[in-house]
């Protein structure tokens, strides 16, 4: 016992360290108030103790947030926003089907803590010659107390707004922890059975991660009432996530092979010594054009020959990555169509019966927002002209000096890139509309076109204004502006709430078109002010 609990104090030794280094690394990297922080504060043994300290007791605080933004945004927020006209009784039933979905299945296949890749598992037992036995004893149950001290506020919380009784919620709480420690131990039985990590399976997990938040989602969009809570709840399944949990508990406890699931999960992070190195080799290979691109044919010849200046630069860059370039947009494309296509086959069946009912196209507007954001290429296109080209030009002042003008230049290639996504994406959706409804031009139709096209406008300008204004790439690609992380969840928890709030059509449509515009005008002067001194090598 006495050898656990010192295996659990250099766990967390290692754990706020390396937080303490992190949080005085981004200090010094805020505007004003960084220069002043130098690196001669990690020598300071008090001080560091201090912020040590300070930065363990944030993290407490910390778990408790996150547990209830997830519950709160992800669960409560969507229930009582998309289902405000359900009953209490029925929101309810709503809340544990997300819960259920988001937490058992996803979060049971996506997470492993025994096969996860670490710096601190790498740290402590390849590092440290920590036991692996007793690292991950103390690792996972540190992991499966905290999670259900954490969890069970924002439970209490939320739940009891739509009606549960207190019973009710921690048997949930409960129920959760003792499944994900099963699956733990699944996972581990999977991986002495075949050698599989599944959670480095990304084929897998995000289908199910994308079916699993379907299918929470999609009965408050349809008015269905799932049946979720009632099994849950119900005295044979908790018995048999109890019972299921508290074996996989003892199983975990007695399991004696925890050497080879540690070193299959650091196998990858054996680099760790030289993590730099790695992490570059792998954003450079995901920005690394082909060698064919560099032979350009006559039509890409007659381009370059047009131009003169940064266009010169700028199509003759375009043209020698046109395979990296083009291959995420035809893809989104590709697989935009087939969506449409099955769809459209799909809503044609369905349209044959008398009890179908004609989807509203005003549902979709608040998704289209979410949807423009993840199907954008504006950020790998920032990465590709970073490596490719603004790397080795960035180190001169004369490039530095006319970043306006090359932003102007790539601003409309990004721009037209996304445009042919977003067209596939409106063309795919009014297939389907037709297919429904028969109606080959309507009100909301054209809306729907507007507002895709505009977002796709806003997020070409956003990625681009972004990587001009705070330039977050250092030479190894990773990024190093927190101010860049802090903006981008800004703008994905708008997306968010959009769908929550669900405006009107020609509302919603109003507030992007002008989003867009003012962003333009904005970017325009901002980067032509400031993009000089902002837009260089970190």
């Amino acid at each position: 016992m006495r050898a656990m609990l010192r295996t659990l104090s250099t766990l967390l030794a290692i754990r706020t360290s390396t937080l303490a280094n992190l949080f005085i690394y981004y200090i010094q990297k805020l505007p004003v108030i960084g220069k002043h922080v130098t690196d001669s504060i990690y020598a300071n043994l008090n001080l560091k103790k201090a912020i040590t300290v300070t930065v363990f007791l944030i993290s407490l605080l910390w778990g408790f947030v996150i547990r209830l933004a997830y519950v709160g945004l992800l669960i409560y927020l969507p229930v009582v926003g998309l289902g405000k006209e359900l009953s209490a009784e029925d929101q309810l039933q709503h809340f544990v089907h997300i819960y259920f979905l988001l937490s058992f299945v996803v979060a049971g296949v996506s997470n492993a803590t025994i096969l996860e890749p670490k710096r601190e598992k790498y740290v402590a037992v390849k590092l440290m010659r920590q036991s692996p036995t007793r690292y991950m004893k103390a690792s996972l149950g540190y992991r499966y107390v905290t999670f259900m001290v954490y969890l069970l506020p924002a439970m209490l919380l939320f739940a009891s707004l739509l009606g549960a009784s207190i019973t009710e919620t921690i048997l949930l709480v409960a129920s959760v922890t003792f499944w994900r420690i099963l699956t733990e131990y699944l996972h581990l039985k999977l991986f002495d059975k075949t050698g599989m990590v599944l959670i480095k399976n990304n084929v897998i997990v995000w289908i199910v991660i994308g079916l699993g938040y379907a299918a929470a989602y999609l009965p408050l969009q349809f008015d269905l009432v799932p049946v979720t809570s009632t099994l849950l709840l119900s005295l044979p399944v908790c018995l048999v996530l109890l019972g299921g949990g508290t074996f996989a508990v003892v199983r975990l406890i007695r399991y004696s092979n925890y050497r080879g699931a540690v070193d299959a999960a650091t196998k990858r992070d054996d680099p760790l010594l030289d993590l730099g190195r790695m992490m570059s080799e792998a954003q450079k290979t995901s920005v690394k054009s082909k060698e064919s691109d560099y032979t350009l044919n006559g039509k890409n010849q007659e381009n370059i020959e047009k131009k003169e200046g940064y266009g010169y630069l700028n199509v003759l860059f375009f043209s020698r990555h046109r395979s990296l370039i083009n291959k995420p947009v035809y893809m989104r494309m590709a697989i935009l169509g087939a969506f449409g296509a099955v769809a459209m086959a799909v809503v044609m069946m369905l349209s044959q019966r008398d009890e179908f009912l004609v989807p509203n196209l005003g549902v979709i507007f608040p998704f289209l927002v979410m949807a423009m954001y993840f199907l954008s290429v504006g950020e790998k296109m920032c990465r590709a002209m970073f490596y490719n080209c603004d790397l080795s030009l960035l180190r001169y002042s004369f490039y530095r000096a006319s970043s306006f003008e090359h932003f102007r230049i790539r601003l409309i290639k990004i721009t037209v890139l996304n445009l042919k996504i977003a067209t596939t994406l409106a063309t795919a959706l009014t297939a389907i509309t037709i297919a429904a409804s028969g109606e080959w031009l309507s009100k909301e139709l054209l809306m729907m076109w507007v507002c895709i096209l505009s977002l796709s406008v806003f997020f070409s300008i956003h990625h681009l204004f972004m990587y001009y204004i705070f330039q977050p790439y250092a030479t190894e690609l990773n990024v190093k502006n927190p101010l860049y992380y802090v903006i981008n969840m800004l703008v994905s928890f708008a997306s968010g709430i959009s769908i929550i709030v669900r405006a009107p059509a020609d509302i919603f449509t109003a507030i992007v078109v002008t989003l867009t515009l003012v962003y333009l005008l904005i970017s325009l002067i901002l980067v032509r002010k400031h993009g000089s001194h902002t837009f260089r090598v970190k």
